[in-house]
């Protein structure tokens, strides 16, 4: 008998395997045959995701989708990608598309997700969400009281810790011959910033930013493993109970940070609920994140792979912030957002049914040549740079000031502590996701 339980569980462990696998193979194969469909249908045009060219240059294929059809239906992802620069401004601020996922037949679909795999509390802000997932007026009323916390005044004096975060990142790799720029400074930059503005215990940063990073993986991901969006479903659930401790302890007491501000925030006798407050942090740590991170990452990469660009810019600091707005146009971080025909509706000359959606294009919109010449070459002397890579309309990014002012300071404070610095791979792999793009490594040698 003492043997009977091993071989069990080994048994068990190897039909999983073989029906992981099983899966693998049928999806791969459904996956091949949509695609072909879809070059037929689109004369050769296909947003083929899963391929390596796609990854490592998906701006080609979003130049033929424009100009094949600027709202061209993909079957891969069963999404009208519109890649147009007037149409993706149109939908970001246009009152006929919604964000509110809630109210079209998808939600369904994610509920039973949640309940399935006992995700109450996730389903419970599924429910309740942030002010990115909800139209006006909702929207409006969250987006008022959250703006309390993001004054210009108040973000500009955030500077000096900015800096000092950014000092102490660099500190800890000052004596290496290389360092990874991701793992080093772009990702513990904001984690650690929001961290303070949010005026969270210094003893409480590290398993603070372990849960940012965590939280991270279940997001936008292509082939996410089960172990992968557990840990992000416990950190998105861990968060949700620490931020909940800190602004229950807070309400008496609310303090001048972040968290304070919006327990405080108040317009015409309007304050936040203790949920819009948890949805708002997460918001913060999961969009401060992301931008940040993949706007150092992929901002470096591409002076790298610009080298006459990098040395100008290193001899000419006070073109940081429109190189960066550069770095924004030509490799964003955010490369697709998603938005629904509110009903019925004709756009463009073709009908739509309610609930239909959209993924506007920020990547696709950013390189359209109606709105920026010569879209493909990267130029930090550009003037009148077009992008929407911190969104458009109601939706605009609440953080664009913070991110652009970590981003400056980070660049700034590279060039100030290397007199050179050197690509160790010289094609690093792109992460696989259709949402963020950028590197989860990207190894310098410095000097």
């Amino acid at each position: 008998m003492k043997y009977l339980f091993p071989c069990k569980k080994i048994h068990k462990y190897l039909m999983n395997k073989i029906f992981s696998k099983l899966k693998s193979l049928l999806f791969m194969s459904a996956y091949k045959t949509l695609v072909g469909f879809e070059k037929l249908v689109n004369k050769g045009v296909v947003l083929d995701f899963l391929a390596d060219d796609f990854m490592e240059d998906p701006y080609k294929t979003y130049n033929s989708m424009r100009m094949h059809k600027p709202i061209l239906f993909s079957q891969t992802t069963r999404l009208h990608w519109v890649t147009k620069m007037e149409f993706a401004q149109e939908m970001l601020r246009d009152k006929r598309f919604s964000v509110d996922d809630r109210k079209y037949p998808i939600a369904e679909k994610r509920r039973k997700e949640f309940k399935k795999a006992g995700r109450e509390i996730m389903l419970e802000q599924f429910e309740n969400p942030s002010m990115l997932k909800l139209d006006p007026p909702d929207h409006s009323r969250i987006r008022k009281l959250v703006q309390y916390g993001f004054t210009n005044r108040y973000i500009t004096s955030l500077e000096p810790e900015i800096k000092q975060v950014v000092d102490d990142c660099l500190d800890k790799i000052h004596n290496q011959e290389s360092f990874d720029l991701i793992e080093d400074l772009a990702k513990p930059l904001p984690a650690i910033v929001i961290a303070k503005m949010m005026g969270l215990p210094d003893r409480d940063l590290n398993q603070f930013q372990a849960w940012s990073e965590d939280l991270l993986l279940g997001v936008g991901g292509i082939g996410t493993s089960k172990e992968d969006v557990k840990k992000s479903g416990d950190a998105y659930e861990a968060l949700i109970h620490y931020f909940e401790e800190i602004i229950l302890k807070r309400k008496d007491s609310p303090g001048d940070d972040f968290i304070g501000k919006l327990i405080q925030a108040e317009e015409e006798g309007d304050k936040l609920n203790v949920k819009e407050m948890y949805g708002t942090c997460l918001l913060l740590l999961i969009a401060g994140h992301e931008t940040t991170t993949r706007l150092i990452g992929n901002g470096i990469y591409t002076l790298f792979n610009h080298p006459d660009q990098m040395a100008h810019l290193k001899d000419n600091q006070e073109l940081i912030p429109n190189a960066i707005e550069e770095m924004l146009r030509y490799e964003p971080p955010v490369h697709a957002t998603v938005r629904f025909a509110e009903n019925d509706m004709t756009y463009n000359t073709k009908s739509y049914k309610r609930g239909t959606a959209f993924a506007v294009s920020i990547a696709g919109a950013n390189r359209d040549p109606d709105a920026n010449a010569n879209p493909d070459v990267f130029n930090i002397l550009r003037d009148d740079i077009k992008h929407i890579s911190f969104g458009y309309g109601p939706h605009m990014c609440i953080g664009a000031s913070l991110a652009r002012i970590e981003s400056r300071i980070a660049f700034e404070t590279l060039f100030e502590r290397f007199s050179h610095l050197e690509l160790l791979d010289q094609k690093p792999s792109w992460g696989k996701n259709l949402i963020f793009r950028g590197f989860d490594h990207l190894n310098l040698k410095a000097s």
